[in-house]
């Protein structure tokens, strides 16, 4: 059932794997913090602070922000899981077809 823990394989990290796994993370928290940028310059044209741009701007910047902040993050983490699970299954089944 449960191997006791000096009987368990140690974890070794793939180093190009912990490579792809930071790039996103990067990525991920400069588009929030993007979207964040977003929001804060929606509310300030919505505001009359930046008095040449109208406010129907402001609101578009503020709704653009928030789409940002939080369903982008959310599809770039799906499209990174998905691209590791077909990577692990073709890896899979090229193993699979290795064997006799």
């Amino acid at each position: 059932m449960n191997d006791p823990i000096d009987e368990q394989p140690e974890y070794i990290p793939d180093p190009e794997k912990e490579k792809q796994a930071k790039a996103v993370h990067i990525l991920v928290s400069v588009m929030r913090l993007l979207g964040v940028i977003l929001v804060m310059l929606g509310l300030a044209i919505a505001l009359d602070r930046l008095p040449p741009v109208p406010a129907p701007v402001g609101y578009a910047l503020i709704l653009l922000g928030l789409f940002q902040l939080w369903a982008v993050p959310v599809l770039i983490i799906r499209r990174y899981i998905r691209a590791r699970v077909a990577e692990e299954a073709i890896a899979k089944a090229a193993a699979g077809a290795d064997a006799p």
